[in-house]
C-alpha cells in the first residue's frame, strides 16, 4: 500500500526558553491512498515536487 503525503507547516511551543516565540516545524499529512506507486505520482502537483511524498507501509518496498 502506498500513501501520498503532504508536507504542511506546524508551530510548536518554545519548550526551552522564550515562550513567546513557537518554534516553526511542519508534518507530513496523508492526501492520498493506492495499492500502486505511479497513480500517486501523478497527483503531485508540478512545481511543487518538494512539498509532496510517496512512501510505503511495507519496508520491503522502495520508499522514494
Amino acid at each position: 500500500m502506498y500513501f501520498l503525503e503532504r508536507k504542511e507547516n506546524y508551530s510548536m511551543p518554545n519548550v526551552l526558553g522564550n515562550h513567546s516565540f513557537p518554534v516553526k516545524t511542519w508534518r507530513w499529512k496523508q492526501v492520498a491512498v493506492c495499492e500502486e506507486k505511479e497513480p500517486l505520482k501523478e497527483l503531485i502537483p508540478k512545481g511543487k515536487e518538494k512539498e509532496y511524498r510517496v512512501i510505503s507501509n511495507n519496508p520491503n518496498n522502495d520508499n522514494q
